[in-house]
């Protein structure tokens, strides 16, 4: 019998992988007002990396981060500078449409590049288990840790630096935030830069979970956009809590309910949050 323990405990690590799976998304938006149709491209991209970089030089995956996610960085700062911020300014459904070609055009890259088929990161420790209570793989537990120190790096990082002052500054008020000195072209596009490391992160957390292809962006895009608008959409705490507690839901309605009840969850709390409490489980705290 699965116990509601085990179920809390499978879900707040799959949480945690939400988590930084939807970061990027969420900021994104927080500071631009833009939902990033090419996230889904962007987790497709980076699990493909951290494939190739394990394929042929053996590397782990978490090791191919540090190269991953600065080289996401850099593309999706320069691609904010020559191509999203000609749109920025225009109606959000131009930044929206501009994105989903790129996703588009990256997914079909992919298909050319490495076929359809599914593949696989087979890691040395994968097959070993940690009992907390219940017998838990050890790669969970690694990318659960790598989720918690990238939530608390985020925190320290928006709380106590000037980037992350300047990118609050400008997600509060930007016409303020260019009277005050701050560039909002440059905040932007390194908070657009910022963004993508952040899903290239979770792309590379994703990889060493489930089986990569080019369609693994898609349903992931969908969940990410279920947690940011369950978090509060703009609310970083509010996105980790949303995570978590999709996590436990989609745990809980495998378990209960089987697989096909799994994928169900996210967009019946998507319809729910929207129709019931817009403003997400934040607008439940402030209540």
């Amino acid at each position: 019998m699965i116990t509601f323990f085990q179920v809390l405990l499978f879900g707040t690590i799959l949480g945690g992988v939400y988590a930084v799976m939807a970061y990027g998304l969420g900021l994104i938006y927080g500071v631009m007002r833009i939902v990033n149709l090419a996230h889904g491209a962007v987790l497709m991209l980076a699990a493909y990396a951290a494939f190739e970089l394990h394929a042929r030089w053996r590397i782990d995956p978490l090791l191919g981060a540090l190269l991953i996610v600065p080289a996401a960085y850099l593309g999706g700062a320069l691609v904010y500078r020559h191509l999203v911020s000609r749109v920025a300014t225009g109606p959000p459904m131009a930044a929206m449409l501009l994105l989903f070609g790129i996703g588009l055009c990256a997914r079909n890259v992919a298909y050319l590049v490495w076929t359809g088929d599914d593949q696989t990161i087979a890691l040395s420790h994968g097959l070993r288990t940690v009992d907390l209570g219940a017998p838990v793989p050890l790669t969970r537990l690694i990318v659960f840790g790598v989720a918690i120190a990238t939530t608390l790096a985020l925190f320290v990082l928006f709380r106590f630096t000037h980037f992350g002052r300047a990118v609050r500054a400008v997600a509060r008020d930007p016409i303020a935030a260019e009277l005050s000195g701050l560039s909002v072209a440059r905040v932007s596009a390194r908070a657009f830069g910022a963004g993508t490391a952040l899903g290239a992160l979770g792309g590379v957390l994703l990889a060493t979970l489930y089986v990569i292809n080019p369609e693994l962006g898609g349903p992931f895009l969908l969940k990410s956009f279920c947690i940011i608008v369950l978090g509060g959409m703009d609310s970083m705490p509010g996105i980790l809590a949303g995570a978590l507690t999709l996590g436990v839901a989609e745990t809980a309605a495998g378990v209960y309910g089987g697989s096909s009840m799994q994928d169900l969850v996210s967009f019946v709390l998507l319809v729910a949050i929207l129709v019931g409490r817009p403003g997400g489980l934040p607008s439940l705290v402030r209540r």
